[in-house]
């Protein structure tokens, strides 16, 4: 009968790996003819390489139950190599040595993947001055990074990301992406630069559509805290929310007054209407080259229990209520606001 010795290492009980194949009770029958003295083949989410060192009175062989974990013996030592684990989740693989009737099985832990940047998802500058920011970050496999624009280069020593902006002179907001990649891992991070002074402030347009369809603008004036209506002598408060580069428009906000009854900003969907303050909107920055218009569409956050339709300029004679509704002035299907680049 064949015996058996399993050697699980106290640091590979963590929680949270994935094995190549089912665990198993090995025991140990009787005097072993291989031993393992030592072994260090606990990764980090990078490829790498790691030793099993064992002592036996006979040949050894050895082999491992997943792919991405291979193993060669020279002399009395295994050498273990890992391709790079791609995923946030640890893995583990065995590794058997088989000598003669007897086999060893040493337990390969590899780490999941670890980025993190203190800036978050996206990055954002509120300076169109040639200026540098330096962000934390914490990686466990080597990364490279790419930008997609000439106005900004990173530079990274593992431990901190460096952004130097150029002087941005182009009177708009510009928007780039910074890509980032290892063997087995990519994503990307959106990187602007902006002044809201100069870029985003200022005389603009409230557009939208029509219910059939037609294309419309109204005159606007944009700060960071209103966007007002000056044709109509009406102002929608707004929220400026720079490390999103976005505006938050909260639903049913007084705008004004209309034939001496109140104007409110309502949103409406599937037939209905909300007069719920804690309903918002998001108006997120984007900009579009061709056209030299920056422009903040607006984006339902699903804070109504129903999909908005659409942004309408309701009447009330009082606090909004059905009771209190006189009726619809204006319904804005579409709404964005659109910023045209300074000749």
């Amino acid at each position: 009968m064949k015996r058996h010795i399993y050697y699980l290492l106290a640091a590979l009980v963590v929680a949270g790996f994935t094995a190549c194949s089912e665990d198993k009770d090995w025991g140990m029958e009787g005097q072993s003819l291989i031993q393992v003295i030592k072994s260090d083949v606990l990764f980090q989410a990078a490829a790498g390489t790691g030793t099993v060192v064992f002592n036996a009175s006979e040949a050894v062989t050895v082999e491992t139950d997943c792919n991405w974990c291979t193993a060669t013996i020279n002399g009395n030592t295994v050498n273990v190599s890992v391709t790079e684990n791609g995923n946030l989740e640890g893995r583990t693989a065995q590794l058997i040595l088989r000598c003669g009737p007897d086999s060893v099985h040493v337990m390969v832990q590899q780490n999941g993947l670890v980025f993190q940047l203190s800036a978050g998802s996206e990055i954002a500058t509120n300076s169109d001055e040639a200026h540098s920011l330096t962000y934390e970050m914490s990686a466990n496999v080597p990364l490279t990074f790419e930008p997609n624009e000439d106005w900004f280069n990173v530079t990274s020593n593992g431990e901190h990301l460096k952004i130097n902006f150029k002087e941005n002179t182009t009177g708009h907001a510009r928007i780039g992406i910074l890509k980032y990649s290892s063997e087995t891992f990519s994503g990307s991070l959106k990187v602007t630069q902006y002044d809201f002074d100069k870029d985003i402030a200022g005389p603009c347009y409230l557009t939208f559509r029509t219910q059939d369809g037609k294309f419309q603008a109204m005159n606007a004036v944009l700060s960071e805290t209103e966007l007002a209506l000056p044709d109509y002598g009406w102002t929608i408060p707004v929220t400026f929310e720079p490390e999103k580069i976005r505006f938050v428009m909260y639903n049913a906000s007084k705008m004004g007054e209309f034939e001496g009854n109140d104007v409110y900003n309502i949103v409406e969907g599937s037939g209905y209407y909300t007069w719920s303050t804690t309903v918002y909107m998001l108006f997120p920055l984007d900009y579009d080259a061709e056209s030299g218009i920056t422009f903040f569409d607006m984006q339902d956050t699903g804070t109504w229990s129903r999909p908005i339709d659409f942004m309408s300029f309701r009447v009330f004679s009082g606090a909004p209520s059905s009771a209190t509704s006189v009726g619809s002035l204006l319904k804005l299907y579409n709404p964005s606001i659109w910023r045209e680049t300074p000749q």
